[in-house]
């Protein structure tokens, strides 16, 4: 009479391993996906939090009684990025750290978003580098080549992930993500060329205009050289890391997302740095437009410095001891914008 099966000891689970796949390996595996996945819901996070954060000042600029502010390309723009990164990261949760069965639609979504955060935000960057050359037909062209080829290598990449509903596992996604062609990284390659040539045009504006700039200027300069600074910096992180070998494999996923929240958060700075200070300077009654930088002959019509305001001060209390001398007033030079186009209003 032969012995019954013996009982499996309680409270113990069964966990069937994939093909081809040992024990340790399979550990290692969910050690990993487990570290990605955190690393979605921590980028995921932190575009929630900048959302709100910067969530009142956007509030001010659809409230702004200058309806031309909402009909301007660049607040669509602007609306388009601080939206398209929610719909980047949202869905990489689901095909990263819960259970799922629509794990392609949830890879689709999160594509279209970043595609939609690197056209909108490198569409506001470029919309500032336009205002800071005055139009320049030259610098135009190369900003519009960089940039379409920044976005033809991202839509190119983007069709390239796929993923398919794998059986329920004891934790973490269920979803299974497809090898992804070897040239992927070449969006972030596109993307550090296009951060890199506008970096260098905004450096290339400072040594012609730092001592002719407004104050308004200098602060609008400054602010908008360190967002492209930091977002040029971070793809070309990202792309180092994604150049590495095969070895690294389980490693480049974690800093995809980062990507994504650099060029959502900067990118909207770059829009409500200069719309909100024109607004700051029009409710303390300053309505004018806001120059990035002065020419000499305009700088003029202000004392630049004692002596110049002593002269002014003398013809206002003894206009008495001033000479006035027939100088024939020199016409003013045609602006270098089309008409109705300031800088705060790119």
């Amino acid at each position: 009479m032969s012995a019954p099966n013996p009982s499996p000891p309680p409270n113990v689970a069964t966990i069937p391993l994939p093909p081809g796949l040992t024990l340790d390996q399979y550990l290692t595996l969910q050690g990993q996906t487990v570290t990605i996945a955190i690393t979605v819901a921590v980028a995921f996070g932190i575009v929630v939090w900048d959302y709100f954060l910067l969530l009142p000042d956007e509030l001010v600029v659809y409230t702004n009684k200058d309806q031309r502010l909402l009909r301007v390309p660049t607040t669509a723009f602007f609306i388009l990025l601080r939206y398209s990164g929610i719909l980047a990261t949202l869905p990489s949760l689901f095909f990263t750290s819960v259970q799922s069965q629509h794990c392609q639609v949830a890879v689709i979504l999160s594509q279209v978003g970043a595609c939609l955060a690197v056209f909108s935000s490198g569409a506001l960057f470029s919309f500032r580098v336009y205002a800071m050359w005055y139009g320049s037909k030259l610098v135009t062209a190369l900003v519009a080549f960089v940039f379409l080829t920044m976005i033809s290598c991202w839509v190119a990449v983007a069709t390239q992930y796929n993923a398919t509903t794998g059986p329920p596992t004891p934790f973490g996604s269920n979803c299974i993500m497809h090898p992804i062609a070897r040239w992927a990284p070449i969006s972030y390659g596109s993307s550090v060329l296009f951060d890199t040539t506008i970096l260098i045009l905004t450096l290339a504006k400072l040594p012609r205009t730092v001592t002719h700039k407004s104050s308004v200027g200098q602060q609008i300069f400054r602010d908008t050289l360190m967002y492209f600074a930091i977002t040029t910096v971070t793809n070309i992180v990202v792309l180092s890391i994604q150049s590495l070998g095969d070895s690294h494999a389980m490693i480049k996923p974690t800093a995809v997302p980062f990507s994504t929240v650099m060029t959502v958060t900067m990118g909207s700075r770059v829009y409500l740095n200069l719309k909100l200070l024109h607004q700051r300077n029009k409710n303390r009654g300053v309505d004018q437009k806001i120059p990035l930088s002065m020419s000499s002959s305009e700088g003029r019509t202000h004392p630049t410095n004692a002596s110049e305001f002593s002269r002014m001060s003398d013809v206002r209390t003894n206009p008495q001891s001033v000479v006035y001398v027939d100088k024939p007033i020199m016409p003013q030079p045609p602006s270098k914008y089309r008409p109705g186009l300031f800088p705060e209003e790119v």
